[in-house]
């Protein structure tokens, strides 16, 4: 790396446990559209966060959905999200950190599995739609994370190549994704993540945090 050039040039985050707290919501919108169809709910958070995987039909079918519901459970989590899509919230420390990177020149991005729709809704309610260069929801790529293709498809956007980027993600899935995609990875392990700091530990993301804040400090020494 020459002397003075700035690392990286772009950070893609996920959405869900890494900018948005979201957690709940999709629980209850998993578990409603279970019981809509005659199946058992997911009856605790505790239990949604330890079953839950990408990509979600997996996660439908480990969890007993037959094969012939995977497109009718998903239908039904759309029509139940917005009953309780105003609880999510913004987690504390992303506006600031989202100013201080795009401050440093670094372009960002969004790749998330959430329904774009509901992913640019969310990102403009919470008025930093404009930090993100890039946004890359369920809809626009045809494969979903650990597939490498949403980051892919946003550092594309950004017009950046994978050595010059990171990946911030906080489940196990978006860890294999941003190595699938060959950019550095950081996980981040928090109470509003979706997956606990020892799953994420045992993928060996090349950074591991449990604050935003902590990507100024990566940023500023990489």
């Amino acid at each position: 790396m020459l002397l003075g050039a700035v690392w990286p040039k772009a950070i893609v985050f996920d959405a869900s446990g890494t900018i948005l707290d979201d957690l709940y919501v999709v629980w209850r919108a998993n578990s409603e559209a279970y019981e809509s169809l005659g199946l058992r709910g997911i009856e605790t958070l505790e239990e949604f966060r330890r079953k839950f995987r990408l990509p979600v039909p997996t996660f439908h079918e480990e969890n007993g959905v037959p094969p012939e519901l995977i497109r009718a459970v998903d239908q039904k989590f759309r029509e139940f999200y917005p009953r309780y899509s105003a609880q999510v919230r913004i987690l504390p420390e992303v506006e600031v950190v989202l100013e201080e990177l795009g401050r440093r020149g670094i372009l960002l991005g969004v790749a998330s599995n959430i329904p774009t729709s509901f992913l640019k809704e969310h990102l403009r309610n919470f008025e930093i739609e404009n930090h993100f260069r890039a946004i890359v929801g369920q809809e626009d790529c045809e494969e979903q994370k650990p597939s490498p293709r949403p980051i892919l498809t946003a550092l594309r956007k950004l017009g950046v190549k994978p050595p010059d980027a990171l990946y911030v993600g906080d489940m196990e899935e978006d860890i294999l994704a941003g190595r699938r995609a060959r950019v550095k990875t950081c996980a981040i392990a928090r109470e509003e993540s979706y997956h606990p700091r020892w799953k994420l530990e045992r993928q060996n993301p090349d950074y591991l945090i449990s604050n935003l804040r902590e990507l100024l400090d990566i940023c500023s020494t990489a």
